[in-house]
């Protein structure tokens, strides 16, 4: 099978991870993936899918009774590397401004972080923030944050 439209409009590094979490679940080495496979492929990527939905999804795109590293991108490109609407980080967004100030701020990515049982350091924090704020204010404004969420999409 050729590659496909969608997997020519992944980047190398996209692609690399995909065949990456292939063959990390083609426990028997067959470069093709079983429906058990799959489905934990499918999990470790963090695409979540019922039983139902993994037969299907197996059926739909199995031509041969093999799912190929081909088949596999094809179908899970879509959704690993999913761009987000403008919508849809806004609202993220929105969820991390407690305060609705307008900015993500050091006490409130700490706080989020924290409900995530991930504890960071004031210092770390400030870190994180560094990372991603262009106007040096020590918080992170919506086009920041749209700029981090559309680099790691």
């Amino acid at each position: 099978m050729s590659y496909n439209k969608k997997i020519k409009k992944l980047t190398s590094s996209q692609v690399k991870e995909l065949r990456q979490a292939f063959d990390l679940f083609d426990a028997d080495g067959s470069d093709d993936l079983s429906l058990p496979e799959l489905k934990k492929a499918l999990a470790a990527l963090g695409v979540t899918v019922s039983d139902h939905e993994a037969r299907q999804m197996f059926a739909a795109i199995d031509l041969d009774s093999r799912i190929e590293f081909e088949e596999f991108a094809e179908v899970v490109a879509d959704s690993y590397f999913k761009k987000f609407t403008r919508a849809e980080i806004v609202e993220a967004f929105r969820r991390f401004d407690h305060n609705r100030d307008g900015y993500i701020e050091a006490d409130e990515l700490k706080v989020i972080l924290a409900k995530l049982g991930r504890n960071y350091s004031n210092e770390e924090i400030r870190r994180m923030i560094a990372q991603v704020d262009r106007d040096g204010n020590g918080k992170i404004c919506i086009e920041e944050f749209a700029a981090l969420i559309d680099r790691d999409s």
